[in-house]
C-alpha cells in the first residue's frame, strides 16, 4: 500500500513539473526557418520565411546573413486565430536573399525571442562567365557551368597592361534564355579607375549547347588614374524573373493562360547576378616622360582643315581653321586644347570656338576625337605668317616618344573691297586710278561742278579731296532714310488722328537724340579701354535708341538690320568675345562704324531723323 501511493505521489510529481515546463515554454513558442529550394542556379535568389508562434514585436536577429547573402527584400506579417476558445498568434518575415558566392553556402542559426533556427545547405552554381580577357582562371570550368545557365555574364578587356592614363575599352556581355523584367546592369567605378559607359547597347542571338540566348552588349571605358595592379568590382545584373512556383488564380489562368508567367501575372522573384571582378595592371609613365605632358596612344593623328580652303580673306572676313586630333587609346577628354599653342603674328586675332569631344569604338578599341574651330580675323592687309604646330605623344605600341606636326601656313588677306582705310595705309589711291568698286575722282560725279555734293563733317574729306565716296552706299542710306522719314510721319499722323477722336491730344515723346549721342560716346569709349561687354551693352543701347519701337535684341540682330559686309564680322567678333569672356580690341569696329558714319550723312534739304550713325 506504501508502495502503491509513493508511486502515486512520483507521478504527480513528474506531472506537475511537465505542466510546469508547459506553462514556461509553450508548445506553441516555436521558431523555424524554411527555404523554397536548395538548388540555386547562378544569380538566383532564394526565399528564406521565419515563423515564430511567440507574441511581441521584436525582430529575429539577421546579422548573420550578411556574410554570405544579401537581403534584396523583406516583408513582415502577423496573424491572431482563436480556435475552440484558444488563441495562438504568430508571426512571419520573408526575406529574397542573393548568394554572394557559388558552390556550398549555409543559410547560418539564426536567433528570434531567444529561440534558434537550425541551418540550412544551400548548393548555387558557379556563374561560369568566365573573365574572357581580364587574367581569371578557371575558364574551362566556367565554360562548363555555362552550358547549363540560365544566365550568366561576361567581361573582357582590350588590354591587360596599359599605361596610366590611357584608355581601356571593358566589353560586357549579358547572355538569357528567360524573360527579364526591370533589368538594369552597374559597374560603378573608383578613384583609381575612372568608368564610364561608352555608345549604346547591342541586342544579338546567340546559341550555345542547343540553348538560344538573347545576348545584350555593353561597352565601358576605363581610365587608370594611378600605376600598379587595379581591380573593379565586377558588373551587377538586377533582375525580376516570372516565378513558375508562385501560385496564380485559376481565373487568371483561364483567362490568359500562359501570359500569367511571361507577363508576371504569376509572380516574380529578384535576379541578382555578379560579373568576375576586372583586374589590370597600370604601367607608370617612362623616366624620361615624368614631367611636362603625358597622352599615351596607339596610334595619333593631328589634322586640320581651312575655309576658304585657299587661306585668302578680305580685312574683317573671318579664317576658319578646323584643328582635329584623334588618338586610338586614349579618350577625347584627355586630348589637349591646341587653340592656344599656335601665337598669333601682330595684327592677327584668333577666337577658340566651344570644341567637340566624342569617344567611339573600332575594332573593340576605344577612339578618342577633339575637334575645335578657331576664327582668324586680320585689322590690315597682307601676308601672316603661321608657325608649325607640334604635339608630343608616347606610342605604347613601340614604347617611343613621337610627335605630330602641322606644317607652317602663310595667311593671305586683302584690303576689303570699298575699304578707306586700306588705300590710306597704303598711301592713298594713285591720281586719275580709281580702285576696285570705286570711281575715280577724275571722271567721278562728285568731281563735277553742276554734281551735287553733301557736306562733309569738320575735319573729313569731302569728294573732291584726297577721299574717295562710296556712292553705292551713300545711295541706299539715302532711300533708307526716306523710307524711314515717311513711316515716321505716318506713324506720327496715325497716332494724331487717335488722339483726335479719342480725347484731348497727349503731345508725342521726343525721339531721344541725346541718348543716342550719349551711347555712341559710352560705346567710343569702351571700343577705346577694349572693354566687350560695355561695347556689346553701348552698341545695343545706341540701337535701342535709333529704333525706339523696333529695337535689335542683339548683336546678331543688329548685324542683320545693318547689314554691312564690314560690320558683320567684327559684331560677331565681338559677341564671341562677350561669350567667351576673353580678350578683345575694339579699334577695328570703332573704325569701321565711324567710317561708315562720315559717308552715310543726310541730305540737307529733307528732315534728319536720328540713326545709328548720325546724332
Amino acid at each position: 500500500m506504501t508502495h502503491g501511493w509513493r508511486l502515486v505521489r512520483s507521478l504527480l510529481a513528474s506531472g506537475l513539473l511537465i505542466m510546469g515546463g508547459l506553462l514556461c515554454h509553450p508548445a506553441w513558442a516555436a521558431f523555424t526557418a524554411s527555404v523554397d529550394r536548395t538548388q540555386l542556379a547562378a544569380g538566383e535568389s532564394v526565399q528564406l520565411t521565419l515563423q515564430s508562434d511567440r507574441r511581441g514585436d521584436s525582430d529575429p536577429d539577421l546579422a548573420p546573413l550578411e556574410k554570405n547573402f544579401e537581403i534584396l527584400s523583406r516583408s513582415t506579417s502577423k496573424s491572431l486565430q482563436i480556435l475552440n476558445g484558444s488563441m495562438s498568434s504568430q508571426r512571419q518575415v520573408k526575406l529574397a536573399l542573393a548568394p554572394r558566392r557559388s558552390g556550398l553556402v549555409e543559410v547560418p542559426r539564426l536567433t528570434w525571442d531567444g529561440e534558434s533556427s537550425a541551418a540550412i545547405d544551400l548548393n548555387i552554381a558557379a556563374n561560369g562567365a568566365g573573365a574572357g580577357g581580364t587574367g581569371a582562371s578557371g575558364a574551362a570550368t566556367k565554360a562548363a557551368a555555362n552550358s547549363a545557365a540560365h544566365v550568366f555574364l561576361t567581361t573582357s578587356l582590350d588590354s591587360l597592361q596599359p599605361y596610366v592614363q590611357s584608355a581601356v575599352s571593358l566589353k560586357v556581355q549579358l547572355y538569357s534564355d528567360k524573360k527579364l523584367f526591370q533589368a538594369s546592369l552597374d559597374l560603378p567605378g573608383t578613384a583609381d579607375l575612372l568608368v564610364r559607359r561608352l555608345g549604346e547597347d547591342v541586342t544579338t542571338q546567340e546559341t550555345r549547347n542547343g540553348r538560344t540566348y538573347q545576348v545584350i552588349t555593353r561597352h565601358y571605358l576605363l581610365v587608370p588614374q594611378r600605376s600598379g595592379e587595379l581591380q573593379l568590382d565586377g558588373p551587377v545584373l538586377n533582375a525580376q524573373v516570372a516565378d513558375v512556383n508562385s501560385r496564380v488564380d485559376p481565373f487568371l489562368a483561364r483567362l490568359f493562360g500562359q501570359l500569367q508567367i511571361e507577363g508576371g501575372l504569376g509572380g516574380t522573384r529578384p535576379l541578382r547576378l555578379r560579373g568576375d571582378p576586372v583586374k589590370l595592371m597600370a604601367q607608370p609613365r617612362p623616366p624620361a616622360q615624368r614631367t611636362g605632358d603625358w597622352l599615351p596612344a596607339q596610334q595619333l593623328t593631328l589634322e586640320d582643315a581651312w575655309r576658304p580652303a585657299d587661306r585668302t580673306i578680305a580685312v574683317g572676313e573671318p579664317l576658319t581653321r578646323r584643328l582635329r586630333i584623334a588618338a586610338v587609346g586614349q579618350s577625347a577628354s584627355q586630348l589637349p586644347d591646341l587653340s592656344a599653342a599656335t601665337p598669333m603674328p601682330p595684327g592677327l586675332k584668333a577666337h577658340a570656338e566651344e570644341a567637340a569631344l566624342s569617344d567611339q569604338l573600332l575594332d573593340g578599341h576605344v577612339v578618342g576625337q577633339r575637334d575645335q574651330d578657331i576664327v582668324l580675323l586680320a585689322d590690315q592687309p597682307g601676308r601672316y605668317e603661321l608657325p608649325e604646330l607640334r604635339l608630343a605623344w608616347w606610342d605604347v605600341v613601340s614604347n617611343q616618344r613621337r610627335e605630330a606636326v602641322l606644317p607652317a601656313v602663310t595667311v593671305e588677306v586683302v584690303a576689303a573691297a570699298g575699304s578707306t582705310s586700306a588705300s590710306a595705309s597704303a598711301g592713298g589711291p594713285v591720281p586719275g586710278q580709281a580702285l576696285p568698286g570705286i570711281p575715280s575722282t577724275a571722271s567721278s560725279p562728285a568731281a563735277s561742278p553742276s554734281a551735287p555734293v553733301a557736306d562733309a563733317e569738320p575735319g573729313m574729306p569731302n569728294a573732291s579731296g584726297s577721299a574717295t565716296v562710296d556712292w553705292a552706299w551713300v545711295s541706299l542710306a539715302f532711300a533708307l532714310l526716306w523710307l524711314a522719314t515717311l513711316a515716321a510721319w505716318a506713324w506720327a499722323h496715325h497716332r494724331r488722328h487717335r488722339a483726335t477722336d479719342s480725347g484731348p491730344s497727349v503731345p508725342m515723346p521726343p525721339v531721344p537724340v541725346a541718348s543716342v549721342s550719349a551711347a555712341r560716346t559710352a560705346f567710343q569709349q569702351a571700343c577705346h579701354a577694349h572693354a566687350a561687354r560695355a561695347a556689346r551693352d553701348a552698341l545695343i543701347g545706341w540701337g535701342r535708341a535709333t529704333w525706339p519701337h523696333d529695337a535689335p535684341v542683339g548683336l546678331n540682330a543688329l548685324a542683320r538690320r545693318l547689314d554691312n559686309p564690314t560690320l558683320t564680322p567684327l559684331l560677331r567678333e565681338l559677341d564671341r568675345a562677350c561669350i567667351a569672356d576673353s580678350h578683345w580690341n575694339g579699334d577695328a569696329l570703332c573704325r569701321a562704324l565711324t567710317e561708315l558714319q562720315s559717308r552715310v550723312m543726310p541730305m540737307p534739304s529733307r528732315p534728319q531723323l536720328p540713326g545709328l550713325y548720325d546724332g
